[in-house]
């Protein structure tokens, strides 16, 4: 998304755009079956900026997840989780889970308030920077219940593909907040109609001949006058001699294909890790209202994924329900590092052994499973790793950085906005006749 928003942005320009895939997109993936679509890669659409105002401009319904609900799916009760307290109360626990979920939840929510303060605010600061010095895992500090342990790990695996021992507390706290709000305070949070692929395809069509996918960059080389790219293409080896070059591609492929960065570069990349996940989705075929209906997403600590994503949520509107939907199965951190080392098909049956449980009236009403293995996707830091980020914010001479890791939450609108940004400054850094 980032690539796709810098080359739209400077599409006035002479733009040449080298995608190492068969396809444009990255990390947003959607898969179309008749009224419904599953997205494979990044699952919602929400924030400001750019991206918003590319499906506002291309006139892509985004459809509404108003009133639609996340749940937490306990021992068979499946319970709204944007109410902590009436979480604990209705849920089948003990009194020890009980008290470690309300634990977490209060050293969660205690944080949220200053995490949306103004950046510039000292108190907000001064928490700002202990979370960012501390692991996300302090929330369990204390904490006894084995199922609260046990839905941390999950939230963790399935919002940031990593474990809470990972990752410094600021983004796990971001990524809960979120959880245990109303989807409908996140701005301009929805599904786009056909899937979020619907947005970088229309991005890649309107770049036409100019975008030249099967190209994987070998190394990109720079002076203060301008860039060398080498890559590889059908016909073999090629090169294009450039003025300005935005590299967008995560941070382990940013320094194999740039030998010459400085170190503090190097140094700002390599402290960027990637959450990974296994993703199983399912085009179903039921009639008629079902339980799952108000539910954008449900937690599953308790199965093989840990999470089950409703993409048919949002064309839930008024008394009319189209026959059949579509549901993605995610499992992130260890669990999906587990789950890499069974087969394709081992992973389907085990998701769809565990749906059946979940909802036992879906049997007979699943398609086969669709599947994808990603090894590299949301951008997280250890405590203190997130101190050197400003470094990539900087352009070294001709070339400009940008991609999901360059803002505060790693999301598509990020990606979109870093992007924008980079392209502007290239822009302003040409002459008028660049």
């Amino acid at each position: 998304m980032a690539g796709l928003t810098a080359a739209s942005t400077l599409s006035d320009r002479d733009v040449v755009v080298l995608e190492a895939a068969g396809r444009a997109g990255g990390r947003v993936e959607s898969v179309r079956q008749g009224d419904y679509w599953i997205n494979l890669g990044t699952q919602f659409t929400e924030g400001t900026g750019p991206l918003i105002d590319a499906l506002h401009r291309h006139q892509i319904p985004m459809g509404t997840l108003e009133g639609k609900k996340v749940a937490l799916a306990l021992d068979g009760k499946e319970v709204d989780t944007s109410n902590p307290f009436g979480l604990m109360l209705r849920s089948r626990m003990s009194l020890l889970d009980r008290l470690g979920l309300a634990a977490v939840g209060a050293r969660i929510l205690a944080a949220v308030p200053f995490l949306e303060m103004d950046p510039d605010n000292r108190l907000a600061q001064r928490v700002r920077a202990k979370l960012d010095a501390r692991r996300a895992d302090f929330v369990l500090r204390g904490v006894r219940s084995t199922l609260a342990r046990a839905m941390v790990r999950s939230w963790s695996g399935q919002w940031m593909g990593c474990e809470p021992e990972e990752t410094a507390a600021t983004q796990f706290v971001i990524s809960m907040g979120i959880l245990l709000t109303d989807p409908a305070k996140v701005p301009n949070f929805s599904l786009p109609d056909g899937g979020n692929q619907t947005l970088t395809d229309i991005l890649a069509a309107d770049l036409d001949d100019r975008l030249r996918l099967n190209s994987p960059v070998t190394s990109v080389e720079w002076t203060e006058d301008g860039v060398v790219v080498d890559y590889e293409e059908e016909n073999g080896p090629a090169r294009i001699r450039a003025r300005r070059a935005i590299v967008t591609v995560p941070g382990d492929v940013a320094v194999r294909i740039m030998p010459g960065l400085p170190h503090e570069y190097r140094a700002a990349f390599d402290d960027i890790h990637y959450g990974r996940y296994v993703v199983v989705g399912f085009f179903t075929h039921e009639e008629g209202p079902q339980r799952w209906d108000d539910y954008l997403a449900v937690s599953t600590p308790q199965l093989s994924f840990q999470a089950m994503f409703n993409h048919a949520a949002a064309q839930r509107r008024g008394n009319t329900r189209k026959p059949g939907g579509a549901l993605a199965c995610f499992a992130g951190g260890a669990e999906a590092d587990n789950l890499f080392e069974l087969t394709d098909d081992e992973i389907i049956a085990r998701f769809t052994t565990d749906l059946l449980a979940l909802y036992p009236e879906l049997e007979g009403k699943l398609d086969e499973g669709i599947i994808r293995r990603h090894h590299r996707v949301v951008p997280f830091w250890p405590p203190r790793g997130r101190a050197s980020l400003p470094t990539l914010r900087q352009h070294l001479g001709p070339i400009h950085l940008a991609g999901d890791y360059q803002l505060d939450m790693p999301s598509l609108a990020d990606a979109a906005n870093s992007g924008q940004q980079a392209a502007r400054q290239v822009l302003a850094s040409l002459s008028p006749r660049g």
